[in-house]
């Protein structure tokens, strides 16, 4: 949806969401596109008809449309207060902008959705308020669904924030200045007779580990893809 030139509390806190959104994913290396397209009413390729679009009664109020690297995301906020029928209608609407902003996406892209909510100042510890995100983030019809609880003070946001995306697409658990050697996947090997990983993917995990010069993402998925396959046996 479209947003005013006036800000308002609501378009300040947006603003400063996206700007703690986009310093870490640069961070990383990811690229930011703005995609109003995502946070619009219209469906890619319709008209401005009540065929092609959807109504702003059943949309957020306030939402913003991104493309961080290969990720679509639309970026709302949570109701003011912690009510279990106001958390479902904020709900509903992200899930209804969240088929509009599939409308603009190839179905191999879909898969990789997400909507971050963000909550009101002071509703991070506040346990009604867990609660409810908890219910939300279960909730994966359409995308994947993500929530910011944010601090009661400012000037804890970026931590707060630096936290939350541990949890998210923007974490980078596998980034760090420590020196490993080759020991912890000789363990690995070691461990396979006496658990339950089979020679063959540990031995698959310590090749995937041992590519020079391989993309920390093509990693994690030969990982993960790995697994799958002994899942599969």
């Amino acid at each position: 949806m479209s947003e005013s030139l006036a800000t308002s509390p609501a378009q300040d806190a947006l603003a400063a969401s996206e700007r703690l959104l986009t310093r870490r994913a640069l961070e990383i290396g990811l690229q930011v596109e703005g995609k109003p397209n995502y946070a619009g009413s219209i469906f890619a390729g319709g008209s401005d008809t009540p065929s092609a679009r959807i109504e702003p009664s059943d949309l957020p109020n306030h939402v913003r449309g991104l493309q961080i690297g290969r990720y679509p995301v639309l970026l709302t906020l949570l109701p003011e207060a912690p009510d279990e029928e106001g958390m479902s209608d904020i709900v509903r609407r992200v899930r209804n902008q969240c088929v509009v902003a599939r409308s603009y996406l190839s179905p191999s892209a879909t898969v990789d959705l997400h909507a971050i909510l963000v909550g009101p100042r002071g509703s991070e510890g506040v346990d009604r308020w867990r609660a409810l995100a908890l219910i939300t983030e279960r909730d994966e019809r359409v995308a994947r669904k993500l929530v910011w609880l944010r601090p009661t003070h400012a000037g804890g946001d970026e931590q707060s924030f630096d936290d939350f995306v541990k949890r998210s697409f923007l974490a980078r658990p596998w980034i760090t200045d420590a020196i490993f050697s080759m020991a912890p996947l000789d363990n690995v090997s070691r461990a396979a007779p006496y658990a339950d990983i089979p020679r063959d993917t540990a031995g698959e995990w310590i090749q995937a580990a041992s590519e020079p010069g391989i993309d920390t993402d093509q990693l994690v998925d030969d990982l993960v893809a790995s697994w799958q396959r002994r899942s599969a046996q």
